[in-house]
């Protein structure tokens, strides 16, 4: 059993990427559990440029008592374990570690070994880590704070359990709501009810008011105020929705460089490796067939285009790989 790894470790370091969102958050809580039921030191931690400020999220912790801490260093410990990322995969701020573990379902995007976990065909990381708790021999039902963080990680990361596929995914989330005890529906209502504030809601109408839309190719491309990261995979859900649209890029400027939220629903086009394609050269990007992400390197982005805005860039380079897919086809 994977878990049967730690067992030798006293203390336990578990790290969500930068910017959790509710499948991190989430799975590592379910961890964080597990090792605390077996008498470990466990500390569940997040680093990063942003802390977490979404609504949702912050009633996710609060409601569900999960003792997630920022960080700005990791202190010397024994064994450190990413959830819903790969350490040095572009969306994390990587800790020196002992002995560094991974636990995600994106597809490998850094070399793996026997203390990588990834099942990238699975719809959340919180079921990745459910698959572990049951073969370790934990029954989550018996946590209701635990259950309903990874049921609310599985809800987050499928479209609101629309896009369920693989068969744990569906016997995950059937074992949690099996018996309407199991999991807190009333927090579950309230965080979905709770994804952005008044100031978000603002910032979305903004920027679904004021985009660039490619006719000929049917792709959008957005910017974004400042706002919290979460914010860019809402607004790219929504649009993606819209007739006429196969493929969306929504996106912000960060300090240090420009984060992208895309989706794609266009057939044989994975937002993975258009996520790819985008940032080649000059930042870092993956995630799913429908879903994706990646984070440009301002610095770098300005020694590549020095003449060209960052919407211009991804306009450019969407036509190309748009064109390239169409004349394979």
């Amino acid at each position: 059993m994977f878990l049967e790894k730690f067992d030798d470790f006293q203390s336990v370091y578990i790290q969500c990427h930068d910017c959790p969102d509710a499948d991190a958050i989430g799975s590592g809580f379910g961890l964080y559990e597990y090792f605390r039921q077996k008498g470990k030191e466990v500390h569940l931690i997040y680093t990063g440029n942003t802390r977490i400020t979404k609504p949702a999220l912050q009633l996710m912790v609060e409601r569900l008592s999960i003792p997630i801490e920022y960080v700005d260093e990791l202190p010397e410990c024994e064994v450190l374990i990413t959830v819903d990322c790969q350490y040095k995969g572009g969306n994390i701020t990587p800790l020196p570690a002992g002995q560094v573990a991974m636990i995600d379902h994106h597809p490998p995007c850094v070399p793996t070994d026997e203390w990588c976990y990834i099942v990238s065909d699975c719809g959340s990381c919180s079921t990745v880590v459910w698959m572990l708790l049951s073969e370790a021999g934990y029954d989550v039902r018996e946590n209701r704070n635990a259950a309903t963080a990874l049921y609310y990680g599985l809800y987050s990361d499928t479209g609101q359990l629309s896009e369920i596929y693989h068969p744990k995914d569906r016997e995950m989330r059937d074992c949690l709501t099996a018996d309407g005890q199991i999991i807190d529906r009333e927090t579950v209502e309230t965080m979905i009810n709770s994804n952005l504030s008044m100031k978000e809601l603002k910032i979305a109408g903004r920027a679904l008011s004021n985009y660039y839309y490619d006719e000929e190719y049917q792709f959008a491309v957005m910017r974004t105020e400042a706002c919290d990261p979460n914010m860019l995979g809402v607004i790219s859900d929504l649009v993606i929705q819209v007739a006429g649209i196969d493929v969306c890029v929504v996106y912000n400027e960060t300090p240090i460089g420009y984060k992208m939220s895309l989706r794609t629903c266009r057939k044989h086009m994975k937002a993975s490796k258009l996520a790819s394609y985008i940032s080649d050269g000059i930042g870092s990007g993956g995630g799913h067939n429908t879903k994706a992400g990646g984070f440009i390197l301002k610095k770098i982005f300005l020694e590549a285009y020095p003449d060209c805005l960052f919407g211009e860039m991804l306009q450019k380079r969407l036509r190309v790989y748009m064109k390239e897919a169409e004349d394979a086809d």
